[in-house]
Order: C-alpha cells, then sequence, then structure tokens
C-alpha cells in the first residue's frame, strides 16, 4: 500500500461559512473522505454504502487549523498511520493547499475496530494489521 493516501478535493461554494472561508466543521469530513479512501485500500475492498462493511467505528477527532482555505481552492489531503494496537488504530492527516503548498490543517483520529451485529470491538485483522504496519513511520 502507498502511503501516505492522498485525496484531491476541490473546495465547494456549499463548504463556505459566513466569514467567507471553509467551515471548521468540514475539514472532519476532509479527514473523513481521506481516511475511507485509506481504509478501502488497506483492506482491498470496493467502496460501500453499508456501514456494517466498515468494520471500523471512529473513537476520537482533533483537527489544528492552520490558514483558511477558500472556495474554488483544491486541497491535497493526506493521511498515513501512526500506531496500531490490538483493537484499534491511529492516523495522521496533513491538508495542504495544492496551489502554493500551504498548510491548511493538521489533525489526529483514532479508529476501533468494531462488529456492528455484535456492537462490540475486534481485534485489528491480520490483513489490515498488515497493511496498516507497512505504512508505519520507521523508529
Amino acid at each position: 500500500m502507498d502511503w501516505p493516501v492522498v485525496v484531491e478535493i476541490k473546495v465547494p461554494w456549499g463548504d463556505i461559512d459566513g466569514a467567507g472561508h471553509v467551515n471548521n466543521a468540514r475539514y472532519f469530513t476532509y479527514f473523513e473522505t481521506a481516511r475511507v479512501e485509506a481504509y478501502f485500500r488497506m483492506t482491498g475492498r470496493a467502496a460501500t454504502s453499508r456501514i456494517a462493511d466498515l468494520d471500523i467505528i471512529l473513537a476520537s477527532a482533533k483537527c489544528d487549523f492552520r490558514a483558511q482555505a477558500n472556495m474554488g481552492d483544491a486541497l491535497l489531503v493526506s493521511v498515513r498511520p501512526t500506531r496500531v494496537g490490538e483493537t484499534s488504530f491511529s492516523l495522521r492527516y496533513e491538508i495542504k493547499r495544492k496551489a502554493d503548498g500551504a498548510l491548511v490543517a493538521e489533525g489526529e483520529s483514532v479508529q476501533v475496530c468494531f462488529d456492528y451485529e455484535k456492537q462490540q470491538k475486534r481485534r485489528v485483522p491480520d490483513a489490515m494489521r498488515k497493511a496498516i504496519e507497512a505504512g508505519l513511520p520507521e523508529a
């Protein structure tokens, strides 16, 4: 798997708030877009709309805002793993403006492998663990 996963997002008008820049809540959606793409690459699965097919649930997310993004900006959202545990893994995100490379936001999230039928966490599957470990920074 290639790490980091990079997704390009062109900021639509609907993401702009009253101050004229991207609304702060939208950054979490941008992180989610990259996270889901990374998930599909990690698992080799095709995109799905069934939540039960995802096998993960978001446990924690944070975002640090560094610069404004505006309507029409092309943003490069990158995500890479930072840790894998028994039932969870952590990801790190960066959002940069494509035109000038400016860092717009950075963040982190923790995902828990989850059995939606049983409503309980489960062990990180071996194939997913292997993909995550392949993307971890070298110590």
